[in-house]
């Protein structure tokens, strides 16, 4: 209480100076505020101002959106209650396919903050036409790779770094881009490293990052169609994931793609993408943080890879707009694990997966006067298969016992599965517009919901500290959703609530497994009973809002908050790892030369955690931060910021639990976030 009694006082003493450094008189033009902006349809966050490491971080200062953090750089995307493979990411577009079977690598690791452009998040149901497999949501991210220029060529781009001195982590970027109004190349860089990270209760060991990511591309445009070919690497060193079992030594990727869009006349338009990349993955349990005894340290290599080609169509009709689509999409997993100390052990924890999608969508939008209706269905066909299996050097029975029973079972498996998605705008006035959306959303069962045979904790990056097995009778999850909201804007004050609902039928959770063998080799891991992954019911609920308000032309207040709850409905438990109520508030002052933002984030405690996961409740928090940035010319930006100001201690819900020895964190307890943390920056821009 004393630390927010604190932060609400920051906000109201720099109020006043901040306004009488304004004539409010002025007529107000529209401004960004803190680089956020929220819509019925979309939450922006342009990332030039976002000093951060992890672009999944950014996701905290949407309306719905969170991030489960199980390290520095391994940021999974959570909406309204929904995280995983259940909320779609697309890089430029693209889908990526992780290598690891943690998400040690999720989607937004790929998109380095520095020379990223913007993330968006598709605010309430997603549209049939914006992803395939969307039943939590659609978050897009796009590389900043510079603009077109004029007749003739002209070279642009800039060079920074940023740097914070908790954990003495560094952040620098350089774009150069060459264009002239129908031609663009473009290279960009970004280097990120750091040391262990320090808590008011201690260091987190370990916590120390190790990252490069490349891109050069290469766009043509002709004012209606246009054409862009990239090619990109991720080359991830010693980074430190104290959340998961394993840290990462190594995390290699390869991309490319390509993406077109064709104008066949006014009224016809063509786009198509394609794209792979492939991954090699290693990881272990010893070089990092405290090593185990040499008979317990493992190491596992994960390769993954993904093929995509889409192509869509877009028909303007008299009076409404048509957009068809097709969309094929491979991915392919292997994971061995093994033990340095003794060559005879090797594990095939995933061997020869293969998952593919097909999926066509069909979607028609019709506008009249104050009126706006949107229809979309889709149609999709998941197939799955994996190879036999193997666990040398480990002389159990009841490990034969489950090998045997995965490798003689039927492994081929297919979904079929429809979407539906319906929604509707009614602009009352110039002031405010309604809108409802009703959807059903569907999602096939991943791969390691299906083929992980042998009790081990390669769950998509759930963190609970649980041993699972999956399961080749799985259903998809099918959603029954409801999402009503308003946007309303009074004069200087704008405001955006919107409340959902969703009804989830197959909801897959670990729950106690029933398999004696399963049971006895998870005993001897962990000391519980494995989890296996079953088809459960479950809701989801809440309501999240942004609001801003214009104290003049460059003083303003901006907010987000969300609250969301979900609980199974075929038994008494709460659904794992979802945020607990939040939100923050934020003072920003936007001058001709400088920008000043001081905001309070605050977190309720979370008390209705899951018993099957034995989820740990949390207390609840407020932290300040505060951040200035000076730009004497058009072209330098100087920054500086101070997170954490009155050196709160707090632990995130969703930061998971320490398993790493050797840390100031006893292993089982919550993750603490960062102590007061100062930092700094220089950009050039040319």
């Amino acid at each position: 209480m004393k630390c927010y009694l604190r932060a609400v006082s920051s906000l109201l003493l720099s109020l006043p100076v901040l306004v009488a450094a304004e004539e409010t008189d002025d007529p107000i033009d529209e401004i960004v505020v803190a680089d956020h902006a929220t819509a019925v349809d979309a939450s922006i966050v342009n990332m030039e101002q976002e000093a951060l490491l992890d672009t999944a971080d950014a996701l905290k200062s949407i309306p719905g959106a969170n991030v489960n953090s199980n390290g520095m750089i391994t940021g999974i995307a959570q909406y309204r209650g929904m995280y995983g493979d259940r909320v779609a990411v697309t890089i430029d577009d693209h889908v990526i396919v992780s290598g690891g079977p943690n998400s040690m690598d999720a989607p937004l690791s790929y998109v380095s903050p520095m020379i990223t452009e913007a993330v968006v998040m598709e605010r309430g149901i997603a549209s049939v036409s914006s992803a395939a497999e969307s039943i939590g949501g659609h978050l897009s991210a796009r590389l900043a790779r510079g603009s077109f220029g004029g007749e003739d060529f002209a070279i642009s781009g800039l060079v920074g770094s940023r740097y914070s001195a908790n954990g003495n982590i560094s952040t620098t970027a350089g774009r150069l881009t060459l264009a002239n109004s129908a031609h663009r190349f473009s290279a960009l860089a970004e280097l990120d490293s750091g040391d262990d990270v320090g808590t008011p209760a201690g260091d987190i060991h370990p916590s120390l990052v190790d990252r490069q990511r490349y891109d050069v591309s290469y766009a043509y445009t002709n004012g209606e169609d246009h054409f862009v070919i990239f090619a990109g690497k991720l080359d991830t060193g010693d980074s430190g994931t104290p959340a998961l079992p394993m840290d990462i030594r190594i995390i290699d990727t390869d991309l490319v793609g390509s993406h077109f869009l064709y104008a066949f006349s006014p009224r016809l338009s063509v786009e198509g993408r394609v794209a792979m990349n492939d991954v090699e993955h290693i990881m272990d349990n010893f070089a990092l943080r405290e090593a185990p005894p040499a008979m317990m340290q493992r190491q596992t290599l994960a390769t993954g890879s993904g093929q995509t080609i889409a192509l869509a169509g877009k028909l303007d009709l008299e009076t409404s707009t048509l957009r068809f689509g097709i969309e094929h999409a491979l991915a392919d997993h292997d994971a061995v694990i093994t033990n340095p100390n003794n060559s005879a052990f090797r594990v095939l924890n995933f061997s020869g997966v293969e998952r593919d999608l097909t999926s066509v969508f069909g979607e028609w939008s019709f506008e009249r006067d104050e009126n706006e209706l949107e229809l979309g269905v889709s149609l999709k066909h998941v197939t799955t298969n994996a190879g036999e299996v193997g666990a040398a050097g480990m002389t159990s029975p009841a490990v034969a016992a489950l090998r045997d029973s995965f490798n003689s079972a039927d492994r081929e498996l297919s979904f079929d599965d429809i979407d539906a998605v319906a929604k509707y705008r009614y602009r009352a006035s110039d002031d405010i517009e309604w809108h409802i959306e009703v959807a059903r959303k569907s999602r096939a069962p991943s791969y390691q919901e299906l083929y992980l045979w042998l009790p081990m904790q390669a769950t998509g990056g759930l963190a609970d500290g649980r041993t699972y097995i999956g399961d080749l009778n799985l259903e998809s999850e099918n959603s029954n959703e409801l999402n009503v909201g308003f946007t309303s804007t009074q004069g200087r004050f704008s405001f955006s609530p919107q409340a959902f609902y969703k009804r989830i039928d197959g909801f897959i959770q670990g729950v106690t497994s029933v398999n004696n063998a399963a049971n006895m080799v998870a005993m001897m891991m962990g000391g519980q009973p494995a989890l296996q992954f079953s088809n459960t019911d479950a809701e989801i609920w809440g309501i999240d809002m942004a609001a801003t308000l214009q104290i003049s032309e460059r003083v303003a207040i901006d907010g987000v908050a969300t609250h969301v709850r979900g609980h199974r409905t075929d038994v008494a438990d709460n659904l794992y790892r979802l945020a607990p109520f939040n939100g923050s508030i934020g003072l920003t002052y936007t001058g001709e030369s400088w920008f000043l933002e001081t905001r309070v984030v605050a977190y309720g405690s979370q008390k209705d955690v899951a018993a099957f996961n034995g989820e740990q409740p949390t207390a609840g928090y407020e932290i300040v931060s505060a951040a200035l940035a000076w730009t004497p010319t058009s072209t330098l930006r100087i920054e500086t910021r101070i997170d954490n100001l009155f050196d709160a201690t707090y632990q995130e819900h969703l930061a998971g639990i320490n398993r790493a020895g050797g840390s100031d964190i006893a292993i089982g307890s919550k993750l603490y976030g960062t102590e007061r943390t100062l930092g700094a920056g220089i950009i050039y821009s040319f």
